[in-house]
């Protein structure tokens, strides 16, 4: 889930700790969740390469290329949010490459669709 605070019309959005509006940020807890349901939902697979995954908390395991990361498929930069309905899993190594491409077009690309 998202974390958010109450705020006024007239005041700034709350800042978390790293300087990101609290609307944005998302805590461990709930970043464990839905990297676990998404994990369950797309049977262990990365949305864009569609190859294993693997669900590690560890900070060793989770620098590998086939770890599984939380992607949001519209571009936070493009104006999407930290909605559940954008985000996927992904292995690091897709999540990395993918730059300024569109979901999408990385997926084809990533499975050699093109």
């Amino acid at each position: 889930m998202l974390t958010c605070g109450s705020r006024d019309q007239e005041s700034a959005p709350p800042i978390h700790e790293g300087g990101t509006p609290l609307e944005a940020a998302m805590d461990t807890r709930a970043a464990r969740y839905f990297k676990w349901l998404l994990f369950w939902q797309q049977q262990g697979r990365c949305c864009y390469c569609g190859e294993q995954v693997v669900l590690t908390y560890r900070p060793y395991d989770a620098a590998r290329p086939y770890a599984a990361t939380l992607e949001h498929l519209q571009r936070r930069a493009d104006g999407g949010t930290g909605h559940p309905s954008n985000l996927a899993m992904a292995c690091k190594h897709c999540n990395n490459t993918r730059g300024e491409r569109d979901w999408l077009s990385h997926a084809s690309w990533r499975r050699k669709e093109f």
